[in-house]
């Protein structure tokens, strides 16, 4: 009976260490994150959704929750609502570039530190050029961007919006 209890504790280690030495290691998940965060990252700035999409999973959730002062809700959930939301929204965006300061993937988390400069044009036709700290962290499972979650400081667009509305005369 000794025995059998002694083997039956043999096989569930034996079986623990194989489950455990069979997950990958951080450095092995980082690199597989960043595989994927960094393309998708690089095609989110580039505003390239048909490249973007695809790496989607289908449940991402996206939100940026320092931007609910100036533009409202932002945050979205799933790809179809996702996707339609980035090509009907981001269409008002001239232009956008990433000036990277850091950037580091850890275990399927990716984040991207630096500046983000655009221009956008309101639905009243005004244009507003703006650079401003912003943070991304993109998380990646299964191969697949899951919860994409922007942070920005939105004072200096804000100020960059009264002078272009004092500019052009508006208030």
């Amino acid at each position: 009976m000794r025995l059998y209890f002694l083997l039956i504790a043999l096989v569930g280690c034996s079986l623990s260490a194989f489950a455990q030495s069979a997950r990958p290691s951080l450095a092995e998940r980082s690199a597989q994150t960043e595989a994927v965060a960094k393309p998708y990252f690089e095609a989110y700035i580039a505003r390239d959704w048909d490249r973007l999409e695809p790496l989607l999973d289908e449940q991402v959730v996206f939100d940026d929750a320092t931007a609910h002062w100036v533009f409202g809700a932002t945050g979205k959930q799933g790809k179809t609502v996702l996707m339609k939301a980035l090509r009907e929204t981001y269409a008002a965006i001239r232009s956008m570039h990433f000036f990277p300061a850091s950037q580091f993937a850890s275990g399927e988390h990716m984040v991207f530190i630096g500046e983000l400069a655009y221009s956008v044009a309101l639905p009243d036709g005004l244009v507003v050029d703006t650079r401003m700290p912003y943070m991304a962290r993109i998380q990646v499972r299964n191969g697949k961007v899951l919860d994409h979650q922007d942070t920005a400081d939105y004072k200096p667009f804000m100020l960059a919006l009264r002078q272009a509305r004092q500019a052009a005369g508006k208030s």
